[in-house]
């Protein structure tokens, strides 16, 4: 009965998010676990630069209620909950998830935040392209193999498509079309991404969220690149006689690697809101070991497993 109640709520919040869909550009996607200031911080932040745009805040496996908070008309957020999969490294959760959040939502673009995440500004630089994020040139790129892999799947819908950008850079502040988010991240595609034979080549980044999106929309020929309203903080300042750091904008409207609120104080008001769930659910840690059949939510194996079988036709690396 509770688990139907559940459900029928959360349907009740994606219908009103439907209605936002004729007046909101923008949109926000806020996974969020255990850290409780500086979620508090950015929705405040998102809230002051982006009073109307609908925000989903994802409980993701923590016990932290953040429900009471959201109905609140100053904050205004839908709130799921939901078990956890470590998804941030396990492709098949995370791209279930950041879709059905994508969908709720309704907006054109989504904006995918973290708690390490600052607002300064609404962005005044509009998305040019389906993905965008930081400028991304300090992390290990894709190697040429899997440029080959994904440029060949890509061109089934896009025949013209070329691998647009080989680092990573899909972190907090990153911008998606929703159009290439409901493709690329529909079961029916990702079920045929070779995610565990890409490791073995490229590594554990394989099963990060920010490569393995960049891996799902290039498998569909959606073309990433930077964002010029994302930025990377650096703890250190640059050194005189090093090189310009593309990937830090001290204009840019969001920038990525904050850690000075996570051990603020919990303004009075809001701690009063914020609960713990009485149901506690199990954690996961793993990397790489949560899977769907045929990548659909609803058929998930114990965990941990193995990626299931891929298609021969998908199989990494594809032959010439």
């Amino acid at each position: 009965m509770m688990k139907f109640v559940t459900r029928v709520l959360l349907a009740l919040s994606l219908c009103s998010a439907s209605k936002l869909r004729s007046k909101d550009k923008f949109g926000f996607y806020f996974p969020v676990h255990s850290q409780i200031p500086a979620t508090i911080e950015l929705l405040q932040s998102v809230r002051k630069y982006y009073p109307n745009s609908p925000i989903y805040l994802l409980q993701d496996g923590g016990n932290v209620d953040f429900g009471p908070l959201c109905k609140e008309k100053e904050y205004n957020c839908i709130f799921d909950r939901v078990h956890g999969q470590n998804s941030r490294w396990n492709p098949h959760s995370w791209m279930a998830r950041f879709r059905k959040a994508t969908a709720a939502l309704g907006t054109e673009y989504v904006i995918y935040l973290e708690p390490d995440v600052i607002v300064r500004k609404h962005h005044t630089i509009e998305p040019k392209h389906d993905a965008g994020g930081i400028y991304d040139d300090f992390n290990p790129h894709m190697g040429k193999e899997t440029i080959r892999y994904l440029e060949k799947m890509g061109r089934e819908r896009n025949p013209n498509f070329n691998v647009s950008w080989i680092h990573f850079g899909l972190s907090g502040g990153s911008y998606y079309r929703s159009e290439a988010v409901m493709d690329a991240f529909d079961p029916k595609h990702v079920k045929n991404i070779d995610f565990a034979a890409m490791e073995k080549k490229e590594g554990d980044k394989t099963m990060s969220s920010d490569f393995a999106m960049l891996v799902a929309l290039f498998a569909r020929g959606w073309t990433v690149y930077p964002w010029e309203e994302v930025s990377q903080h650096w703890l250190s300042p640059k050194k005189p006689d090093e090189p310009e750091r593309k990937s830090e904008k001290l204009t840019a409207a969001f920038e990525h690697n904050h850690k000075e609120h996570y051990n603020d104080r919990v303004p009075e008001k809001e701690g009063k809101m914020i609960q713990t769930f009485s149901e506690r659910f199990p954690d996961t840690t793993c990397h790489g070991c949560v899977w769907y059949h045929d990548a659909d939510p609803a058929q998930l194996y114990p965990i941990p497993s193995h990626q299931p079988p891929i298609p021969a036709k998908y199989r990494y690396p594809l032959s010439a």
